[in-house]
């Protein structure tokens, strides 16, 4: 059926084996009922008019039977060789266009039906594509949770967890997923979490940031929400890399002069409290930037084509920056006399940073306390170029700092723990927000980033970032 109809027969949107199995037992039905009849005339068999009757009848009977079979047959054929996502597909349709259940997407009497496809997209994850045609995106996304009820039997554990209206608001891609599967990953050392490409970090299973295709990250997240921990989860990966010959760095700065201050190659606050070495080591970065985007021209003129970072054999740089909020504070608002130490400096850098850095796999990491982009806190030309974004236990209002309230839609106000956070990335895969849990490390993590950290410098001050040894 391509319109909708209040009046639409019970199995109007059936799967191809539900039909195919009514028609076996009709016919098995039929048949019984014929032969029960062949078998009780059969006295008359031998009676001219009545014995062709009863022949005929013996003869449909057998026929009933053979089709009802086959019936049987083809239903448990065809629904062992249909892909799971033609099932949810089926039943997706069903629930959506069949008046008995309930029209989620107030179609009326003639208007078209919704196209839907369903797609694997791999790790027990489907994607599902509701096409407007009479509808709305805003009734397609409301239906949610009627998507997520009527993916019941063996895709009962499946539901919503993620909706992305289409650009030109012509359709709306739902990814469903496995709920009471724990994706998170455990560590019992740093070794088993190096990644077998320097340009993805796993956050967990089914969700890695691609560098090739991100940019810098914005973290935020209240004390004790796992924040620092999951910064560390990616830099322990990163690290595992190694420095490359075109001098990747990974520098960490730490302005409250709290744990990471006490490993070696953190920059921290001078001895007076100011910030002048956590400048020079933003200077340093930067013109590591520099340094990497040249030699990658010159591949490029030789070339003749672009060549990217990576493909270049460049490992990616991170720039790590506790506390941001707490940073800026630091800095005084005016230079003083023969100097530019102050904030609008510091402000110049890190933009210059992010706007600039991620063509020659520079990043930086921000660490929030809160989602504020007021004066005082995170620029919101910052906030804007920051295209991984993660909120460690997230509140709705929080997030609404962070993303837009469309892609907050279908994510559940609920309890969360450290660890817990909504992440989005930019690479094509996690553009809309989702629910993810960074790794569980049950090892000292703190002693793992400093031995880290010492060897990716092989305990070389020289090779190090200004007051970083």
């Amino acid at each position: 059926m391509r319109t909708y109809h209040h009046d639409a027969a019970p199995l109007a949107y059936a799967p191809p084996a539900v039909n195919l199995l009514l028609l076996g037992l009709s016919a098995l039905v039929l048949g019984g009922v014929l032969a029960l009849g062949f078998h009780g005339l059969a006295s008359v068999a031998d009676v001219p008019i009545l014995g062709a009757v009863v022949r005929g009848m013996g003869k449909v009977a057998a026929v009933s039977l053979g089709i009802g079979v086959a019936g049987l047959i083809a239903a448990a054929v065809v629904h062992r060789l249909q892909s799971d996502s033609a099932k949810i597909r089926h039943k997706v349709r069903r629930a959506l266009c069949h008046p008995r259940y309930g029209n989620p997407l107030r179609l009326r009497e003639g208007e078209l039906l919704p196209g839907v496809n369903c797609k694997d997209i791999g790790g027990g994850v489907y994607e599902l594509t509701i096409e407007a045609r009479s509808c709305t995106v805003e009734a397609i996304t409301d239906a949610a949770s009627a998507i997520s009820t009527a993916v019941n039997g063996r895709f009962v554990r499946y539901a919503v967890t993620q909706t992305d209206a289409g650009v030109a608001h012509d359709k709306v891609v739902f990814r469903l997923e496995d709920v009471l599967v724990d994706p998170s990953l455990t560590f019992h050392n740093a070794e088993e979490m190096k990644p077998v490409s320097p340009t993805r970090l796993r956050v967990q299973d089914g969700a890695d940031i691609d560098l090739t295709t991100s940019g810098s990250m914005l973290v935020a997240g209240k004390t004790r929400s796992g924040k620092t921990t999951g910064i560390i989860a990616l830099l322990l990966q990163a690290l595992q890399c190694g420095r490359d010959e075109y001098g990747s760095e990974v520098i960490v700065i730490d302005p409250k002069q709290a744990e990471l201050s006490r490993l070696p190659h953190v920059v921290t606050l001078d001895e007076d409290g100011e910030a002048r070495e956590i400048l020079a080591a933003l200077r340093w970065f930067a013109g590591s930037i520099i340094k990497r985007q040249r030699t990658l021209n010159d591949l490029s003129e030789q070339s003749g084509d672009a060549v990217k970072w990576w493909e270049a054999g460049m490992h990616p740089s991170f720039l790590f920056i506790d506390e941001y909020v707490a940073l800026r504070s630091i800095f005084p608002p005016k230079a003083a006399k023969d100097s530019d130490y102050c904030v609008a400096t510091f402000d110049n850098i890190i933009k210059r940073i992010v706007t600039m850095g991620a063509s020659a796999g520079c990043y930086v990491i921000i660490s929030i306390a809160e989602a504020s982009v007021q004066e005082g806190g995170l620029p919101a030309m910052l906030r804007s170029a920051m295209s991984t974004r993660v909120l460690f236990r997230p509140t709705r209002s929080e997030a609404l700092l962070l993303w837009d309230k469309t892609k907050l839609d279908t994510m559940p106000d609920r309890v969360y723990g450290p660890g817990d956070a909504w992440f989005s990335s930019t690479d094509g895969v996690h553009d809309a927000v989702s629910y993810v849990h960074f790794p569980r490390m049950e090892f000292p993590v703190y002693q793992a980033l400093g031995q880290l950290l010492s060897e990716y410098y092989n305990n070389d001050p020289v090779s190090a970032p200004p007051a970083a040894v």
